[in-house]
């Protein structure tokens, strides 16, 4: 007598109770109070640039989660959480199946999705909304759904700032306010550049927004001649670059270069095709570059400029650094706010686009790997038999050798950009 083995169905995790409306109101609203003090706080320690930039990446990960979220909800998977932060719970609310909420450290953001991978156990009722039994277009789409997110965000930055903003025009830039260094008399001060001033040539060549920073770092020993515009005369002064901090052997004048004075406006449909034209040329050479870093030349390169002082600081001092850690994107973007809008708008499209790319490296945990595994399963399933189901736990050792070597070099770029300092591009 031939039988059916039924399994036991898995045990639920059974969901917190929910406080009461009181108390949820409560939470609420010390969320709110403390989220202000805590901005406040940070206002008054490091400035509002720094809030603005800390701002803008938690929506920036959240909107990465919220493409998640929203293509799940779309495809019919059954997603559970979404949360702004991690680590303790401190205020939830459920509507329906999902409970949204925020926890403790707001470092990014999560949804969870049931079903992720075959080695997951499910409640047999949830197996058919699971992300592992949709369609292998579902599967894609939302494992990339992150990645598309960033691009839209990156290229909806680049149509509005040639729409709102306008195209700079190269002939003319300003110095936008002088850098501030307790204790440090900054080139800039002892020649008497003021906040306002247009350049106009540096040593006899004109200035422009694409030769201004070559042309103060490549000052050498010997003072500039800098013409500048000044209340509607050219005022011509001498300035020594030099390096204005100990982690950098970059010479700066320590000015903040604001925007280019003058704009050009190509109007909605021009935007539309110099903004895509523009996202396009920094994916790609954010393949590129990414490319380059993971590369055998790249890695070792690496490990020689951590061995290495004199060599990161040889690198560092050249601009050939390379890609950055999240600690030097935030002090770029620091200093992108305090340039002017358009700098800051620039840095958020190559961040974005930056995590886009990297998202989609074809290996667990990142989005990619869900990408990978389901192409692989469908490339696998033949015609007329079940679906080909891949062993996620074969892969594991290859997963945590990954995410070690993850660790290590994201490890490595930190380190880089807080022992040696990130250049600052825009003056």
């Amino acid at each position: 007598m031939t039988g059916t083995i039924v399994a036991p169905p898995a045990e639920r995790t059974p969901a917190p109770p929910e406080p009461p409306r009181g108390e949820t109101a409560m939470r609420l609203v010390a969320l709110v109070a403390g989220t202000a003090v805590a901005v406040g706080l940070l206002a008054a320690a490091a400035g509002w640039p720094w809030v603005i930039v800390i701002g803008s990446i938690i929506v920036i990960i959240m909107l990465h989660e919220l493409g998640h979220f929203a293509t799940a909800k779309w495809s019919g998977m059954k997603a559970t959480e979404f949360f702004v932060g991690f680590g303790p719970r401190l205020w939830s609310i459920r509507k329906g199946e999902t409970e949204y909420g925020f926890k403790a450290i707001p470092l990014g953001g999560y949804v969870k999705i049931l079903g992720m991978t075959s080695a997951e156990e499910l409640d047999p009722s949830d197996e058919p909304r699971s992300f592992i039994n949709q369609s292998t277009s579902k599967r894609v789409l939302v494992a990339s759904a992150g990645s598309i997110m960033h691009l839209l965000i990156a290229l909806l930055l680049a149509i509005g700032a040639l729409w709102f903003i306008g195209n700079p025009h190269a002939n003319r830039v300003q110095i936008g306010a002088l850098s501030i260094i307790p204790g440090v008399v900054t080139p800039a001060e002892r020649a008497g550049l003021k906040s306002g001033d247009l350049l106009v040539s540096i040593d006899g060549v004109s200035t422009t927004g694409q030769n201004v920073i070559s042309q103060i770092q490549s000052g050498g020993s010997h003072p500039l001649r800098i013409v500048v515009l000044r209340g509607g005369r050219d005022v011509t002064v001498l300035a020594q670059p030099k390096p204005l901090d100990a982690h950098s052997s970059v010479p700066k004048l320590g000015v903040f270069l604001s925007d280019p004075v003058t704009y050009t406006h190509p109007g909605l449909i021009g935007s539309v095709t110099a903004g895509t034209a523009l996202v396009w040329r920094v994916t790609t050479g954010t393949v590129h570059a990414f490319t380059q870093t993971f590369s055998p030349k790249g890695l070792t390169s690496l490990a020689t400029q951590v061995t290495n002082a004199k060599d990161a600081a040889r690198v560092r001092a050249t601009g050939q650094g390379g890609s950055v850690s999240m600690v030097g994107a935030t002090e770029l973007a620091v200093d992108a706010v305090k340039a002017g809008p358009l700098a800051f708008i620039e840095i958020l499209i190559a961040l974005n686009i930056s995590l886009g790319v990297l998202n989609m490296l074809p290996m667990l945990p990142l989005d990619g790997g869900h990408v990978a595994i389901a192409l692989y399963e469908r490339a696998r399933t033949r015609k007329g038999k079940p679906r080909y189901r891949a062993d996620v736990n074969k892969l594991m050792p290859v997963v945590y050798a990954f995410m070690a070597f993850l660790l290590i070099f994201v490890a490595s770029k930190m380190y880089l950009d807080i022992a040696h300092g990130v250049s600052n591009p825009f003056g």
